[in-house]
């Protein structure tokens, strides 16, 4: 018998909800340990209190890969007696060094080898009960003036950590990147966002699913967020049912990955896309090509490209116990 596709997409999206996690209350409570931890020791120098940033954040993250990410805006220093940073790589640095230097030495879960510098954040991995957690702290400040970071202004600056930089970025000689955290969060946002964070997650799946098989780099995160959004913006109407609805943005993707520019809505002078490697993007779309086309022809191709998660397939388990019972109940007699 066929797979129905949106049905199998519905228990792909059920059995990888992020809410089924056995730890997340602790992965949270950690979460808002570090936030306290940051708030304390940079109150001087922050411009707000630590913010929830990330997937999370946004309601697009799912539960074979995630972390739980927090950004802390500070004040830019223009005076001698301004409180905040006039360098950028002084800020990251000193974030990085008090996370590495002091927090580790309060916290059991985490050692100072476990705290490294990343592209635009530091990178922290947990074992809390036996399970890893990663978590990132993004360090931003605030633009254009001091004391600008507001309900009305929200725009950070942040360091790009030289190693991390992309060949475009080395080329252009760019050491820092313009974003809007709080603006990023409220793309997907609310109720009529509720489609487009459905896509999102099962692209997700899609993208951990290829590289478990095949390894390499596909599309970042937050391109597939702006392709899904910038699909469901342009289309003269939306398809309905799932596979339809994924199959658009992929095509979204497929015509525009190696094509054209994909722009930071909150800042038209970030290319998102020369993140990207062109490696990258050509495998991207080769990859959906095939995807769409081997799905399209056997419906039963949609498990390989969106695995249900066994660890969460309450179904699975409910038929597991009842096949187990049944076998013991006809040995017993037998």
């Amino acid at each position: 018998m066929a797979t129905n596709k949106n049905e199998h997409l519905k228990k792909v999206l059920d059995t990888h909800d992020i809410n089924k996690v056995e730890n997340l209350d602790k992965f949270i409570a950690k979460k808002n340990a570090v936030k306290e931890a940051l708030n304390d020791k940079f109150s001087d120098t922050k411009a707000s209190n630590a913010i929830d940033s990330g997937s999370y954040a946004k309601n697009t993250a799912i539960n074979t890969k995630f972390d739980i990410d927090c950004c802390l805006p500070f004040r830019k220093k223009e005076k001698e007696d301004d409180k905040g940073y006039e360098k950028l790589e002084d800020m990251f640095t000193d974030v990085y060094k008090f996370l590495k230097n002091e927090y580790t030495e309060d916290d059991d879960d985490i050692t100072k080898d476990d705290v490294r510098k990343q592209k635009v954040s530091i990178g922290m991995k947990f074992k809390i009960d036996g399970e890893d957690f990663d978590m990132d702290v993004v360090p931003g400040r605030e633009r254009p003036d001091y004391n600008d970071y507001n309900n009305n202004n929200t725009d950070l600056s942040l360091h790009i950590h030289p190693p991390n930089r992309s060949k475009k970025e080395v080329d252009d000689n760019k050491k820092r990147i313009k974003t809007n955290i709080k603006k990023h969060i409220e793309l997907l946002g609310g109720a009529e966002r509720t489609h487009e964070r459905k896509i999102t997650r099962l692209l997700k799946v899609w993208k951990t699913e290829r590289k478990n098989q095949n390894g390499g780099k596909l599309i970042k995160s937050f391109m597939m967020e702006l392709y899904t959004k910038e699909a469901f913006d342009e289309a003269d109407e939306i398809p309905s049912g799932l596979w339809k609805q994924v199959k658009m943005v992929m095509n979204h993707i497929i015509d525009n990955i190696t094509e054209n520019d994909l722009v930071d809505p909150v800042n038209s002078g970030n290319i998102v896309s020369d993140s990207m490697s062109d490696t990258a993007k050509f495998d991207t779309k080769r990859d959906m090509k095939k995807t769409i086309k081997e799905v399209d022809e056997d419906s039963d191709m949609i498990k390989e490209y969106f695995p249900i998660n066994d660890d969460y397939d309450d179904d699975d388990k409910a038929s597991s116990s009842y096949s187990t019972a049944s076998v013991l109940s006809t040995s017993k007699f037998g």
